[in-house]
């Protein structure tokens, strides 16, 4: 078959879309295809739509479902009303989306391309597939739904009449994989049968995102990964890390390198016979599901060392069959850096802008230097977690927000960790010196540049420290690369296992679960010396962390507080020593270094001016020299790096007369802190312009949650004060740990807010169908978020009566007007 060209876009958020497309573009060539890549937003300046005759596109959902920056003026456009019926009727397409399906609306701007797409005339060639986060590895989705597509892509490329041609039956098998949904295989939908669609992707719950991956429960999940990595997450539901994705062979189209158990490459024909038969030997190597989820502080799940089983699989060791069986592994990544160590010249690092310039994600506006002020102890000594509230001090006018808003902290890797990882790699001695990162000379690697989050001219010691995401499990693109690198047989075999087809669940159980470093894997596999080169290549950008605002601009228009956990790792589990959050470790050092501590009988109140190292960040992306990272020297100002992120919904109606009802449980509490502090000094003296009298202020209902009544209920003292005043109309608490007690009905108190609003359920139904009130959630997406969905609906289901499919449509209608809002995060 002769080279076909097909248009390839993708809208990303943090770039992960871009990366999976970058792979796609890689791939193209070896499948007798060529294709022009750009981002949506290059739309009517690189491409139209209207004259592509096909085209592959890879998006993203952020935030409440919602498109990203980068592909919101192609949306703008897409939607247009007065675009005809038949605007895109000679579009042939494919579809890939991403999204997190702890998030209430799962992949639902994938969803929304694709409904429109249909809308304007286009044909669906290909299954879409939904790429689900939340199950620990896009992956899972990516990869068979890649593999999937050069064939349809040829069927098109060929002139077939896809009209008129039933979908493949790789089409069909692919849509099981990707979907889960066989009806979905090659429907064309015309405007007229929209409601009608409309009803059943509600019934099937897809309107609230609640569909499931089929033999997702077998899937090895990451629940709270971002404990591990990247302390916590916001809305937005890619993670930012570029992750190549080749499964296919080194040697050409439709061919695999499959390694026999003593590590002998084979040729093979990738017939449906032996990919049958690579499935069925997969599946043999897969023993039932394992329950993901990284232990909280002070759990460790015993490992196969520690309970004495020397013949169980690790991280290091294997078992048959897998330790007997041929491996296929995936496509050996091309290097394409090149580092030069830089004598007679000097860096100067305080004047680098931020991760080389790369655009920070969600931000609003520029960085801003803010003076940390104060930190205050919100747990006792006894708790399962520690908490802190933070005060932060912005210039006057540099820093704008409003109660809800959330920001963007800049954060460093630990030192301490950036040391052993540098001493691991071999180049210690050169860490401090210039180097001069560039495109290797005549690589293979098509569009090769220097990630734009790592400076052209600065020293290792910064970029790892600022720049790189160290603590990033490593993809199977990266274990292959390693392999290359390891000297000893044992070692490169078990590497070879953990990055093949073949070993899909101890790479999931070994490295996932526990969410491994690389630092972890270079202990594990202590023959392993890769150069510096290719692990610049391969790990992902270290991500600003989001933080919600927790108090208001009338309280002071330059502090504002949040408050965060401390996030505890233990060693374990291939975990070669403990770790904190990468920003909460961080935060609390600061406080740690503190000389002045004050303690009350709830708090403890640290001061923590003139305590650490100054990071100077301007209004302009500049980031201090890399030593700043030591926390035991004492400065005169403590400063760090922020933004303002974009927040288009989580804010107070305009209209202060308005019923809230706030619902969140631990940290989640902290935007609502805010909402009533800024009440608060709203309704002292404020006048209604119209009456001329005291302005209305609805009633505001706040659902909190913690563990123990005395030893984690934040923000306890101000909320009985919100209360007191007035502005607080009821406060509803839940203690999960403490012994339970009877109540007046002679029934145990409540455990959770879910428990409570259960209790209250009559009055809750009534402000909502009968009051217009507005509904805030805040808080843990996998569980606490769905929890509360679920009871709304239950709710909602006894007061109105109404059976599912009118509930959901109900909650649909609720969140559209902007009165059921949530800010979670996995």
């Amino acid at each position: 078959m002769g080279k076909g060209r097909f248009l390839l876009l993708y809208g990303s958020e943090t770039g992960q879309s871009q990366a999976i497309a970058e792979e796609i573009h890689d791939l193209s060539s070896k499948h007798d295809l060529k294709c022009d890549i750009f981002c949506l937003s290059m739309t009517e300046k690189k491409f139209s739509l209207p004259k592509e005759k096909c085209a592959v596109i890879v998006v993203s959902t952020t935030g409440e479902g919602e498109c990203p920056e980068t592909a919101m003026k192609f949306w703008r456009r897409l939607r247009k009303t007065t675009l005809p019926p038949d605007h895109l009727a000679q579009l042939n397409y494919a579809l890939l989306a991403l999204g997190d399906s702890n998030y209430s609306n799962f992949c639902r701007n994938g969803k929304n391309f694709d409904e429109r797409l249909q809308e304007l005339g286009a044909n669906r060639f290909y299954p879409t597939g939904h790429a689900d986060d939340a199950v620990g590895t896009l992956e899972v989705v990516v990869e068979p739904w890649i593999e999937g597509l050069w064939k349809e892509l040829h069927r098109i490329m060929d002139g077939l009449d896809v009209d008129s041609v039933a979908p493949s039956e790789n089409a069909t098998q692919q849509n099981m994989i990707c979907n889960g949904v066989a009806s979905d295989v090659g429907e064309i939908r015309s405007p007229g049968n929209m409601e009608n669609d409309r009803r059943t992707r509600v019934e099937k719950g897809e309107e609230t995102g609640s569909e499931q991956m089929p033999g997702k429960e077998q899937i090895l999940g990451k629940e709270q990964q971002d404990e591990c990595t990247n302390d916590s997450t916001d809305g937005v539901t890619e993670r930012g890390k570029k992750r190549p994705l080749s499964t296919t062979s080194v040697d050409g189209v439709g061919n695999s390198t499959l390694l026999s158990a003593d590590g002998n490459a084979q040729e093979s024909s990738s017939t449906p016979e032996q990919n049958k038969a690579l499935s069925q030997q997969q599946d043999s190597n897969g023993h039932g599901s394992v329950n993901g989820g990284t232990p909280e502080s002070g759990e460790q799940h015993a490992s196969a060392e520690t309970l004495g089983q020397p013949n169980l699989a690790s991280l290091t060791r294997s078992m048959p069959p897998l330790s007997e069986s041929a491996l296929t592994l995936p496509l050996l990544p091309h290097p394409y850096l090149r580092v030069e160590y830089v004598a007679n010249e000097m860096v100067d690092l305080e004047s680098l802008p931020i991760q080389g310039g790369a655009p920070l994600p969600s931000a609003s506006s520029g960085v801003t230097a803010a003076s940390v002020v104060m930190a205050t102890k919100l747990t006792t000594e006894d708790s399962v977690k520690t908490a802190l509230d933070i005060e932060l001090k912005v210039p006057e006018n540099s820093f704008d927000f409003q109660p809800g808003d959330s920001f963007g902290i800049i954060c460093p890797n630990s030192s301490e960790e950036v040391d052993d990882l540098l001493k691991q790699l071999e180049v210690t001695d050169l860490a401090d010196r210039p180097v001069r990162v560039s495109v290797l000379e005549g690589t293979q690697k098509k569009r090769a540049a220097v990630p734009e989050f790592i400076p052209a001219f600065s020293t290792l010691r910064h970029v790892f420290t600022w720049c790189l995401d160290i603590r990033a499990l490593p993809k199977k693109a990266f274990l292959r690369a390693l392999v290359e690198y390891s000297s000893n047989p044992r070692e490169k075999r078990r590497l070879q296992e953990l990055c093949s087809k073949q070993g899909q669940t101890d790479y999931a159980t070994h490295l996932r679960r526990p969410c491994l470093s690389l630092l972890d894997i270079l202990r594990a596999f202590p023959s392993c010396h890769p150069p510096i080169e290719r692990i610049l290549e391969h790990c992902p950008r270290l991500q600003p962390r989001p933080y919600s605002i927790s108090s208001s601009p009338l309280a002071s228009p330059s502090t504002f507080h949040f408050v965060f956990n401390i996030i505890n790792i233990p060693a374990g589990e291939g975990r070669s020593q403990s770790r904190q959050g990468v920003c909460t470790g961080w935060l609390n050092r600061l406080a740690m270094t503190s000389r002045r501590v004050q303690t009350t009988s709830q708090q403890v109140t640290v001061d923590l001016n003139e305590e650490v190292n100054k990071l100077t960040l301007g209004t302009q992306p500049e980031v201090s020299t890399s030593r700043t990272c030591d926390m035991n020297e004492k400065t005169q100002d403590t400063q760090i790096g922020i933004y303002p992120r974009i927040n288009q919904h989580f804010h107070l109606p305009e209209d202060p007369s308005v019923p809230l009802i706030l619902i969140g449980p631990g940290t989640g509490v902290a935007p609502f802190v805010g909402f009533l502090e800024h009440r608060h000094h709203m309704m002292k003296g404020v006048v209604d312009e119209q009456t001329g009298g005291p302005s209305t202020f609805g009633p505001v209902w706040l659902f909190f949650g913690c563990r123990h009544k005395e030893r984690d209920y934040l923000y306890r003292e101000k909320l009985q004060m919100f209360v007191e005043t007035g502005v607080l109309s009821q406060l509803c608490v839940s203690f999960s740990r403490d012994e339970p007690k009877e109540g007046h009905s002679g029934e145990s108190a409540p455990c959770y807010v879910q428990d409570n609003m259960k209790v209250h359920s009559k009055e809750l139904a009534a402000w909502v169908l009968e009051q217009n009130a507005h509904i805030y959630v805040c808080g843990d997406a996998k569980n606490m978020a769905k929890n509360v969905l679920d009871t709304w609906k239950d709710i909602l289901k006894e007061k109105t009566g109404q059976g599912d499919y009118e509930i959901v449509l109900l909650i649909a209608k609720l969140r559209e007007e902007k009165r059921y809002l949530e800010d979670v995060w996995t």
